[in-house]
């Protein structure tokens, strides 16, 4: 009987015990995956806290940066014009689309022209022979191409070509020192400059019929500014060379302009 009572009594303090271990064991398991979702939740929001702390900071940085950067531009152009600027500046939010062009803007080169608005050209000749050329400050010879339109309507094609190419070789012939030139003329394909002090002399004989035989003389045309006086143009004309004053060829010491200037002949 006593045996019987023990039996069953193990039994039941058996089963308790299995009951203990299972609840137990239940609850510690819960315990155990609710701390782990716990850490797993806290460990996601810190995460993400920390993207949006990163994230709000590059933003906060753009926007120093940008600031900085308009705020120095501004500095340097006040600068220049010798302006004073007010202590308070305030910079007004810009999105990244206009940010991305200040930045472009900001690196290119100041000479740099676009191609939707290409520099304007300058004047240039009608007879293909380019531009012109920049005239010396002190220039004082007229050019043909700043004459009126009614001055050039006066004058065939050939004659302003003629003209072009002059004043194109006086500006030439300015810049490599002769500053004392007085004009000039165009003669036989030539251009002659008239240099101080300087004689262009043409030398012509004349043959004539006469009752005791042929007879010729010896015509002199003189080209030269007014520092050479009619009185050393008399001499030249006799066969003197006067004091100081140089003796060129009317037909050979002028200037080829084409071979000159470098520019092609026209046909």
């Amino acid at each position: 009987m006593f045996r019987d009572m023990f039996s069953g009594s193990r039994a039941i303090l058996f089963g308790l015990v299995f009951f203990f271990i299972v609840v137990g064991g239940s609850l510690l398991y819960s315990w155990h995956v609710h701390r782990m979702t716990d850490a797993e939740v806290a460990e996601a929001h810190r995460k993400l806290q920390s993207l949006k702390n990163k994230n709000e900071a590059r933003t906060t940085e753009g926007t120093v940066n940008t600031s900085t950067v308009a705020f120095e531009h501004a500095e340097t152009n006040l600068e220049t014009d010798d302006a004073q600027m007010s202590d308070d500046t305030g910079v007004s939010p810009i999105d990244e689309t206009s940010e991305a062009l200040d930045m472009s803007d900001a690196f290119l080169p100041d000479d740099f022209v676009s191609e939707e608005a290409p520099a304007e050209d300058g004047p240039v000749s009608p007879f293909g022979f380019g531009p012109y050329p920049d005239v010396p400050a002190d220039f004082r010879i007229p050019l043909s191409w700043n004459l009126p339109e009614e001055t050039l309507a006066k004058w065939d094609e050939n004659i302003q070509i003629q003209m072009e190419l002059m004043g194109r070789v006086f500006i030439k012939l300015w810049n490599q020192g002769h500053t004392g030139l007085g004009g000039g003329t165009f003669e036989n394909g030539l251009v002659l400059p008239l240099y101080p002090r300087t004689a262009y002399v043409l030398y012509e004989e004349e043959w004539t019929k006469e009752d005791f035989g042929d007879s010729h003389t010896t015509t002199v045309e003189i080209l030269a500014d007014s520092s050479v006086s009619e009185k050393e143009k008399e001499q030249i004309r006799n066969g003197e060379t006067p004091t100081g004053i140089r003796i060129l060829d009317y037909q050979l010491d002028g200037i080829n302009p084409y071979t000159f200037l470098d520019l092609p002949e026209l046909k």
